[in-house]
């Protein structure tokens, strides 16, 4: 099981390994951190209990009930969270394919910026 520690450290080279780290995402990292380790403890803890998709639990008058292990319930949530903070950070491919797709528009000329360069660099043939 890792540390939050790890985590952090992991996620920042994930990050900078897609080229897509920045100081702002620290926030985002530390709490994806977080959340990690939560599910690390809380898939250890239902592995230790017998792994039980389902678990008996006393009802207000004294009768038995079968219910989903709480475990699992919790370990959704948490997958549910990671995920989303995964797409905050572009840790998923939907999620970096629309930074990139971002960054390329926002990098692209506008037309008359466009033609303008072309005219510095001679590409514009003069029509008679």
């Amino acid at each position: 099981m890792k540390t939050e520690r790890q985590y952090l450290a992991d996620i920042k080279k994930r990050c900078e390994a897609l080229g897509i780290w920045r100081d702002e995402f620290d926030a985002t990292r530390r709490r994806l951190a977080k959340i990690y380790t939560r599910i690390d403890a809380t898939e250890d803890k239902y592995t230790r209990e017998g792994e039980f998709v389902l678990v008996e639990k006393e009802g207000s008058n004294g009768q038995v009930n079968w219910v989903i292990n709480p475990l699992l319930t919790e370990i959704e949530k948490l997958y549910d969270q990671a995920l989303t903070h995964e797409k905050e950070l572009g840790l998923t491919a939907a999620a970096l394919r629309k930074i990139n797709e971002e960054a390329l528009h926002s990098k692209a000329p506008s037309g008359l910026a466009a033609l303008e360069k072309m005219l510095q660099q001679k590409k514009v043939v003069k029509m008679a």
